[in-house]
Parts: structure tokens; C-alpha cells; sequence
């Protein structure tokens, strides 16, 4: 239990302190193996830096002493003996010394170590250069712990001894220790925001997009678990699907990161439900209390990752030989390239992320152009280590609109927050959305078809699933709405006409023109009783409030 800066002097707030602290509680605890900031977790002292020098278990000792000595004396000048000694009688002052000095070569019963390996700044250096050793820039992070989950079960054992020898203590009289001590999560950030903060020259909070994870594990933790599930718990009560969660290697290092850090979290709070259903006699039948020592520490990992960024704003593509997302049949390119290509391609690199996901309000299919104001888009990167500035994007957007292709412009480029991904989400599935089409019939046009159509206002569809997407699409009818049409001549072509139609998101455009063999009903070949078709299809506008 060797404490790192333990010889550094004590704190003046932390000697104020002492004197009000139960000695008899504080002096066992140091002789079953507790560490200083652990003692100081149970006796649920919040006011004290724990970043801060705090001495270790035989120095606290002697300055408890000292502390009590000199108090003892200023009451009773025939007093000879500290209370603290007295306390721990019949065991000697010098035998409870060597005890103590003789557990601090073992981990501390409780923490497992957990709470020394980042007290020096050697440690809190390496956490440092973690954070920065793949390049991140932030001016703010968020620290997260997972510490193992027979910790949780070391509290209960050692909040259960202090309970029973201490009845008169009114701290210990709660049933259980979860709202009556320093958590051990809690005293690991506290030991390292304030240092990181003035390395980092960055500022903690809570929901920064910059994560530093600390994962603890101990060799030890499935073995003492068992116990559990011998008693009715369910500890080891794993997630259904759970093996599947493990990403590959390729997802990067956010996703690992993020992963590991849930499943830590998992594991705790299966414990701590299991340890809710549980009596104390019950633990006790089960786990020795005070908890046994460890012949080994934790084990440690430090990991930082960004959470997902987002760019979003509006694209237009102009080609009818482009896809929205990069298209391939048997390792062959569909047309020459793709609307998510196009954007990524230009925006991924200022990010230098890992890798990036394209998101859209609904998708046009290839041939068809998107016109107008355009649709809003979403570029997730994953892990980003650089964030531009405003300044950047508006440059970004300028670069894709002059590329020589010319098949994609984009508008409103941004970075946005996650709440975008809802947004986008509800402008796919439920927004109203607004075409142009040139349309062929079997026979000449006439103003009584324009008159027909345009008549009709909140048409509903019946639209089986089309048969071009029933290799990917459920065969289902799907009620559609058709808002409003309007209708225009093209000169010289009689057969020939422009459509303008808005119509309820997820509406199959093509299919309400031809009818798709019968399967969307009515259809426009129905209603004006020929054959129709169409030739050409815009989407000229999709409105949702994206700005």
C-alpha cells in the first residue's frame, strides 16, 4: 500500500481535521489494512483535497497521536499516554506501528490500490501524455472511472464490520454504506482533476466531447464474485447479445474505449443490485468482514477518445449519375462516385478522426437530382482529434462547391450538437418533401388531366412495397399521402407533361406515376385512365427546420 508523496508535509486543513475524527474508528481501520483515503471515504469526509498530500497510514498515525497527546495534555496535565494509544490497547503504540507498516507492503483492503496509483505526478504525467499522444486539442474533458466490481462488495464487507463494532457511532447507523461514504469513483476523480486540469490547461466537464477513462481491473474480482451467485445474486448475469458488443479493430479506438468503459459499468451495477437484495447476515455467512487482505494490486488502463462530432448542413447534387452513399454491385463502382465521397472526402482529413458516418434526411435514388434548397446531411466523425473552427468550415464549404465535377454543392455547412442525429431522423420518417417530374401518358395531354390532378388535395396512397426494392424492403402497404399536385405543358410534346407534387416522407414517387404493375394505388396512369410514366424526377425541396 505504498503511497505515493507520503512524505510530503501534511495539510494544514488536514491536521485541522483530525482531532475531529473518531480515533478508535481511524486507528483500527489503518491496522486492518485500510488506506489513508479510504479512511477518510468511510468516515465520509468531503472537505479534504484528495489530490492533495495526504500522509500515509504510519505518518497518520504519529500525527494522530501527536494530535491526541497534545490535547490530552492541555485537559489533564497528569495525562501521559495519547488517546489513540489508549484506544488501541491492549496492543502497544510501537506493535500497532510495525501492524500498520507491515500492511502498507499489501494493497489497501477496500480500494485495491486503486487510489495510489495516480497520487505522484510521475502517474498523473502518464495519463497526460495518453491524452495527448494521439494529437488531440480540446479546451475541456471529462474524467470517468470504472473500478472492479469486487470493490463494491469490499465496501459492503468493511461498512458492515464498522457497523458492528461501532454501534454507538452514528455514522455507521444506516443500513447500507452507498449514501454514507465517498464513493470510490469519487475519491479517484478527486485525486486527479484539479493536477490534469493544470496539465492539460484545460477545464473538467462533465459533458465534454474529450474522454479520459481509468479502467481498473483486479486478478481476483470473478473469484470473489462467486459468492454471489451462490447466495441468489445475479453478478455474473451477463447481456443478451453481449459477446456481440466487442468491436473490431477497425472501429477504432473510441469505440473500443467506449465499450470497455459500459461493460466496467455494467459489471458494477449488476453487483450493487444484487448486493440491494441482499441482508447483511446473509453477506456475512458469505464474505469474511473486514474484507481479506490482497496480495496484489489492480491492474490499470488509461484510454482517451472524442465522442462523435458533427457537421451538418445542406447538399445538392446535380448529377444523375451519382449516388448518395458509395454504391458497389460485385466490387464494380456504381456510377462515377457518390454525394457521401464527395463530402467526406473534403471535410474527414480536418478532423483527422478515425473514420466517419454519412446521415441524411431521407435518400434520392441515383438518377434523380436534388435541387432547390437541398437535403440535410449529417457527417459523424468518430474520434476526432482536431476541431476547425467557423472560420474553417465556411473555407470547407467553399472548397467543395469549386470542385471541377461540379456534381455536389453543399449550403449551411456547421459543426452541430448529437441532438442533430433527431432531427435528421424525424425529417426522414416524417416531414413533407416536394418534386418535379416530367411524366409520359399513352395519348395526348389534356386540360382536363391537369384539372384532375391538380383538383386532388390530401390523396391517400395504398403503395406496396415497390418491386425494385423488395430484395431489401419488407413487403408491406404503406398508406401515403399525396398533398397537393400541379401540372405544367411542355411545349411541342404532347405526350409530355411537368408534375409538381408535395407528398408525405417515404412516398415512392416513380411508383405513383406507373403504378408499379397495380401495386400502388391510385396512381396517376389510374387516374387519367392511360398508361403513364415517368422520364425524370427532381426533388426540389425537403422541408424540415435544419438551419
Amino acid at each position: 500500500m505504498v503511497e505515493a508523496g507520503s512524505e510530503e508535509a501534511m495539510t494544514e486543513s488536514l491536521r485541522e481535521l483530525l482531532p475531529t475524527l473518531p480515533s478508535a474508528v481511524v486507528v483500527d481501520l489503518l491496522s486492518i489494512g485500510v488506506c489513508t483515503r479510504c479512511v477518510l471515504r468511510f468516515l465520509n469526509v468531503r472537505s479534504i483535497d484528495f489530490a492533495g498530500s495526504i500522509p500515509s497510514p504510519d505518518l497518520l498515525l504519529a500525527e494522530l497521536n501527536s494530535s491526541s497527546s497534545s490535547t490530552s495534555k492541555k485537559t489533564n496535565g497528569n495525562e501521559k499516554t495519547s488517546t489513540a494509544e489508549m484506544e488501541c490497547e491492549p496492543t502497544t503504540a510501537i506493535e500497532l506501528t510495525n501492524k500498520i507498516s507491515e500492511g502498507m507492503k499489501n494493497p489497501c483492503i477496500v480500494c485495491l490500490g486503486a487510489l495510489h496509483m495516480y497520487i505522484g505526478d510521475g502517474s498523473k504525467h502518464q495519463i497526460e501524455q495518453v491524452a495527448r499522444k494521439e494529437g488531440y486539442v480540446f479546451d475541456d474533458f471529462c474524467l470517468e472511472a470504472s473500478v472492479p466490481a469486487i470493490t463494491v462488495v469490499r465496501d459492503r464487507s468493511l461498512w458492515l464490520y464498522l457497523k458492528k463494532k461501532y454501534p454507538k457511532e452514528s455514522m455507521f447507523a444506516p443500513q447500507f454504506e452507498t449514501n454514507s461514504i465517498v464513493s470510490l469513483k469519487e475519491a479517484i476523480k478527486w485525486s486527479v482533476i484539479a493536477p490534469l486540469e493544470s496539465m492539460l490547461a484545460a477545464k473538467f466537464n462533465s459533458n465534454a466531447l474529450v474522454r479520459i477513462a481509468l479502467l481498473y481491473k483486479h486478478s481476483t474480482s470473478l473469484t470473489e464474485l462467486n459468492f454471489i451467485n451462490h447466495s441468489g445474486g445475479d453478478a455474473k448475469r451477463r447481456r443478451r447479445g453481449q459477446e456481440e458488443r466487442t468491436p473490431s479493430p477497425a472501429a477504432g479506438l473510441a469505440a473500443v474505449a467506449a465499450v470497455r468503459t459500459a461493460e466496467a459499468g455494467e459489471s458494477v451495477a449488476t453487483v450493487v443490485r444484487a448486493l440491494a437484495t441482499m441482508t447483511g447476515d446473509t453477506f456475512s455467512r458469505h464474505f469474511s468482514s473486514p474484507p481479506p487482505r490482497a496480495s496484489t494490486p489492480c491492474d490499470r488502463s488509461i484510454m482517451c477518445w472524442r465522442m462523435p462530432v458533427f457537421v451538418g448542413g445542406r447538399y445538392l447534387k446535380f448529377s444523375r449519375n451519382i449516388s448518395q452513399s458509395r454504391w458497389m454491385i460485385d466490387d464494380e463502382r456504381m456510377g462515377e462516385g457518390s454525394v457521401q465521397e464527395v463530402i467526406g472526402n473534403a471535410i474527414f482529413p480536418y478532423y483527422k478522426g478515425d473514420s466517419y458516418k454519412f446521415h441524411a434526411a431521407g435518400r434520392e435514388d441515383m438518377d434523380v437530382r436534388m435541387l432547390g434548397p437541398g437535403r440535410p446531411f449529417l457527417l459523424e466523425i468518430l474520434n476526432a482529434r482536431n476541431i476547425p473552427s467557423s472560420s474553417e468550415i465556411a473555407k470547407l464549404e467553399g472548397e467543395i462547391n469549386s470542385l471541377k465535377e461540379g456534381w455536389v454543392k453543399v449550403r449551411e455547412l456547421r459543426q452541430v450538437g448529437v441532438e442533430a442525429c433527431a432531427i435528421m431522423r424525424e425529417g426522414e420518417a416524417e416531414k413533407q418533401k416536394e418534386y418535379a417530374a416530367v411524366v409520359w401518358l399513352s395519348r395526348p395531354v389534356t386540360s382536363e388531366d391537369f384539372e384532375a390532378l391538380s383538383s386532388l388535395k390530401e390523396l391517400e396512397l395504398q403503395q406496396k412495397t415497390p418491386v425494385r426494392v423488395l430484395h431489401r424492403r419488407s413487403p408491406l402497404i404503406r398508406p401515403r399521402i399525396i398533398h397537393w399536385m400541379r401540372c405544367e405543358e411542355i411545349k411541342d410534346s404532347p405526350n409530355y407533361f411537368l408534375l409538381f407534387l408535395c407528398t408525405q416522407a417515404g412516398t415512392y414517387i416513380k411508383e405513383f406515376v406507373h403504378g408499379d404493375f397495380g401495386r400502388t394505388c391510385p396512381n396517376v396512369g389510374s387516374i387519367l385512365n392511360c398508361q403513364a410514366d415517368i422520364l425524370q424526377l427532381d426533388v426540389m425541396d425537403v422541408k424540415m427546420d435544419f438551419h
